[in-house]
């Protein structure tokens, strides 16, 4: 989809956020490697105020109203690469890549809207790092909630561009020459910073958030992405452990019922961004929702194997998938997030961290440690919620392909959960072989953007591309 209109952050935010000097949301004008201006940032990080604000300046970048990774991107193109969705017009070359998982290294989407958008969150967190670390002048605990949220920002950054891109240039710092000739880090590196990131987060930051919003994480939050980085990496007692404290802090819960999930306010939430455009809710909702015209599908169409998936009873199903039917064919679409129009209030703020993940981790982990009844204990907590029966899985086979489903189900069409879950349980070439005639093995990583290895000659592409 060809994005022609420019999302420009107001100059004030550019100077606070010490890393864009100009910020384009067209798809294809964006580069990464931004310089800073010292004497910027050592004013801006000389107040409580003036570091907050560039902080806050970060999630606010992170949620343009069109389709980058941080602000729906990933959960439409995670869904079109996976058994997810489908597209229902071939109109656009670069989006029909995704659909039949043949991408290339000129894809501007990779290049715009996941690489080169990542890396300037990244930048922001580095320069923020920077500033705030060297900065004598703020007050202990805005520095330590401060230093731990530019942490956590760069870990959750680190941890989409290795699970899309596999061996990533692993950039610390804001200086931008260095980084331009950097060369791609292990995977295994790159987890290895994203959990001391992860880790000096939990210790930094508060229980508490700060204000009724949860748009700035917390301590929880960042033990949620613990686990969850844990889980990937087959630690499972970890994994436990960190879920255990989430659930043991007694700050969250399921929402009663499907439809409050995403809802602003939502007790079910962990970390979420809030929309900066007035009137805007989700940038989802305007993509996956399809206008009232009679003869318009939905632009993304939820897969009929998916929408078959549901149990008989799934209330998940009747407030989770939207349908319309245009010239006597039944075409479904994610319903998660359900604000269309602009110019109303905002009622839906983008959750990126929820409870139901933080209970299933601890289920995978449990039934991964034989620990059958632990797991089905919180695997039984999302199905009632869904108002389903307990699971019936009696050995550890049987749960473990439950809990598949579960999350199949509970998170479809959101952050690339279905993509990436089945690449870390070996069961990615089974599913795309059958759900994409022509499907390859190497299609499981993104292709590093070409024009970033013409750029930078100590780049290496991945192989099949």
């Amino acid at each position: 989809m060809k994005y022609t209109n420019i999302y420009i952050i107001n100059l004030f935010c550019f100077c606070l956020l010490l890393v864009f000097l100009t910020l384009f949301s067209c798809r294809k004008s964006l580069q990464t490697d931004l310089p800073i201006d010292k004497m910027t940032a050592t004013a801006v990080f000389s107040t409580d105020e003036g570091a907050t604000s560039a902080v806050l300046g970060i999630y606010s970048a992170m949620m343009p109203t069109l389709p980058y990774y941080s602000a729906g991107g990933t959960s439409i193109y995670g869904g079109l690469m996976s058994d997810e969705l489908s597209l229902t017009s071939t109109l656009d070359p670069e989006e029909a890549e995704f659909d039949a998982a043949k991408l290339t290294p000129a894809n501007g989407i990779v290049l715009s809207n996941f690489w080169n958008w990542a890396y300037k969150m990244i930048y922001g967190a580095n320069a923020s790092i920077e500033g705030i670390t060297a900065s004598e002048k703020l007050t202990p605990a805005v520095k330590a909630r401060l230093l731990g949220e530019a942490k956590f920002i760069r870990a959750w950054n680190y941890f989409y561009l290795v699970n899309l891109f596999g061996d990533v240039p692993l950039v610390l710092s804001t200086a931008y020459k260095e980084s331009a000739t950097i060369p791609r880090s292990a995977t295994a590196a790159v987890y290895d910073q994203i959990l001391a990131d992860l880790q000096e987060a939990k210790s930094l930051l508060p229980a508490a958030y700060a204000g009724t919003a949860r748009i700035r994480p917390n301590r929880w939050a960042a033990v949620a992405l613990l686990a969850r980085v844990r889980l990937y990496r087959q630690a499972w007692a970890a994994a436990e452990a960190e879920a255990t404290e989430v659930i043991g802090a007694g700050t969250y819960s399921l929402a009663p019922n499907p439809a409050a999930t995403f809802l602003a306010g939502s007790n079910e939430t962990l970390w979420a961004l809030s929309p900066v455009e007035s009137g805007f809710n989700t940038t989802e909702a305007r993509y996956f929702i399809p206008t009232t015209s009679a003869t318009t599908k939905p632009a993304y169409a939820v897969n009929p194997a998916l929408a078959a998936a549901f149990e008989s009873g799934d209330t998940r199903k009747g407030a989770w998938l939207g349908s319309k039917t245009v010239a006597a064919q039944t075409f479904y679409y994610p319903y998660k997030y359900k604000v269309y129009n602009l110019n109303l209030p905002v009622t839906e703020t983008y959750t990126v961290l929820r409870y139901a993940e933080v209970l299933l981790v601890r289920a995978e982990a449990r039934a991964q440690q034989d620990n059958l009844a632990g797991a089905k204990a919180d695997l039984n907590a999302v199905r009632s919620r869904a108002a389903l029966p307990p699971a019936t899985a009696t050995d550890k086979a049987a749960l473990l392909a439950a809990i598949e489903k579960e999350r199949r189900i509970e998170f479809f069409a959101e952050w690339a959960h279905r993509w990436f879950d089945l690449k870390r349980w070996g069961r990615l070439e089974p599913v795309m072989t059958a759900a994409k005639p022509g499907w390859q093995p190497y299609a499981a990583l993104f292709p590093v953007p070409q024009a970033e290895l013409l750029k930078n000659p100590s780049l290496t592409q991945n192989p099949g591309y």
